[in-house]
């Protein structure tokens, strides 16, 4: 405040002066704290996955068998030959993780398998057209047809071959130490 306050009309644009501060001051608080909201949105997206993975399954049949499926897989792993407190720590992560997993996306899983077993189960036989010509061949195919005519044998020449010793025992038996 610059000037004296001698009338009412002075204290009423003082007291709106300062009414506008607070508004503006508020204004620039809430704009920063909600940078700082989205600055830190993508850990606290993290975090919140992280828990949701982490929380204790209901204890149904989906999460019995889980529970088995990893402990018989990670049996014949290297996991099931590490050390005690390792071993203890990745099955407890994969088990929660796996069970919270399928648990909350069960309807949308079986109907994926169901409409896979569908798929692989019809009998309609797959046609195949004489008539669309000779498939494009892959390059590797055509890398590796390339090399076999390079090396064809007709352009190697041909090593001498020396007759071979007779591989028959001798008539007198050789000595060894001991």
């Amino acid at each position: 405040m610059n000037n004296r306050i001698e009338s009412l009309s002075d204290l009423q644009a003082e007291r709106a002066r300062l009414k506008n501060q607070i508004e503006t001051s508020r204004v620039g608080i809430r704009r920063q704290f909600d940078d700082i909201k989205e600055d830190i949105n993508p850990a606290r997206q993290v975090v919140q996955t992280f828990t949701q993975l982490m929380s204790k399954p209901k204890n149904n049949a989906l999460q019995m068998g889980v529970v088995r499926g990893i402990d018989m897989a990670l049996a014949y792993t290297p996991i099931g030959r590490m050390a005690w407190p390792l071993r203890f720590v990745i099955r407890f992560l994969l088990k929660r993780a796996t069970a919270n997993y399928l648990s909350s996306n069960q309807n949308h899983l079986l109907q994926k398998s169901l409409t896979w077993v569908k798929e692989v189960s019809d009998d309609e036989p797959k046609v195949v057209r004489i008539s669309e010509g000779k498939p494009k061949k892959h390059w590797k195919e055509r890398f590796f047809r390339w090399l076999k005519d390079a090396t064809a044998e007709d352009d190697i020449p041909r090593a001498h071959v020396v007759e071979s010793l007779p591989l028959v025992q001798s008539e007198r038996p050789v000595r060894t130490p001991l």
